[in-house]
């Protein structure tokens, strides 16, 4: 059987830290959403494993790599050993608070269990997500969810219909750098707050109201790469763009589009930028 599956990159549209948690990660909310970038994976019959990366983007084939992970997860899970070759088409920046990897991951496993006869359901998929990363499990449905603990606890939403121009500057940010340098933070939000300052104007399009509300709280980490992308707001701010976001822990910038931009001084930067949607 050949399986070809999308595997779409988030946004997030905001994010809070509540502060450190005992076994060294941050506690955290955050509100996401897939949008229409995407990665592609091809799931083609083989007598082994194996993984195949088109793109420009160096990453590692071995262990360490996402998605020989999911597969090599799936089989502790299942017994069933995955005879695929798996070709990624890589389209979405490394580095860039997009989630691409994650993506990946949890697609991975939507599609090793589509190829064996689901043997896992989907409460298990989430399960296994877990272990892979804090973002992993909201790609295992995607569309627009708030996430909380460590990101892997969530509560999904019906997805929003919003237009966003996303610029990634050319650099990655360690997400683990980002997170070393945060200054100490502990926000008192709940998970209805979050509701309240970013689903619920997302989803009535009160877009001045949202773009007023979000923010992200790794802007304030002292990593050389946030300073950078703090930069590149202020650049974009001077050429006419309203507010930006970094995603994630950076180095992607985003705007919600509510009329025409001039895109003109954009390419003068040499930067990476596209107009896309929510999904």
């Amino acid at each position: 059987m050949r399986l070809i599956i999308p595997s779409p990159a988030k946004i997030n549209l905001s994010l809070w830290i509540k502060g450190k948690r005992k076994d060294g990660y941050h506690e955290l909310i955050t509100v996401m959403h897939t949008i229409n970038l995407y990665d592609v994976l091809h799931f083609l019959p083989s007598d082994k494993l194996e993984l195949h990366i088109e793109g420009n983007q160096a990453l590692p084939l071995g262990s360490s790599n996402l998605i020989i992970k999911a597969c090599k997860l799936f089989k502790e899970k299942t017994g069933i050993n995955p005879k695929v070759k798996i070709k990624l088409e890589k389209n979405i920046p490394v580095g860039a608070g997009l989630g691409g990897g994650s993506s990946n991951a949890a697609n991975t496993l939507k599609a090793l269990n589509t190829l064996y006869g689901n043997p896992l359901s989907e409460k298990e998929l989430f399960e296994l997500a877990e272990h892979l990363g804090s973002d992993v499990p909201f790609f295992i449905k995607g569309g627009l969810a708030i996430a909380w603990g460590r990101g892997e606890k969530l509560k999904f939403y019906s997805p929003a219909n919003f237009e966003i121009l996303l610029v990634y500057p050319l650099f990655s940010c360690s997400t683990a750098e980002v997170y070393q340098k945060l200054p100490p933070i502990e926000r008192k939000i709940s998970l209805e707050d979050a509701e309240k300052l970013v689903v619920s104007p997302l989803i009535n399009g009160n877009w001045e109201q949202l773009k007023e509300n979000i923010e992200n709280d790794l802007e304030k980490s002292e990593s050389n790469c946030v300073k950078q992308v703090l930069e590149i707001k202020k650049e974009l701010e001077s050429i006419g763009i309203e507010k930006s976001l970094m995603s994630g822990s950076g180095s992607s910038v985003f705007s919600i589009i509510t009329k025409k931009i001039d895109t003109s001084p954009l390419k003068n930067k040499g930067w990476w930028f596209k107009f896309l949607s929510a999904i």
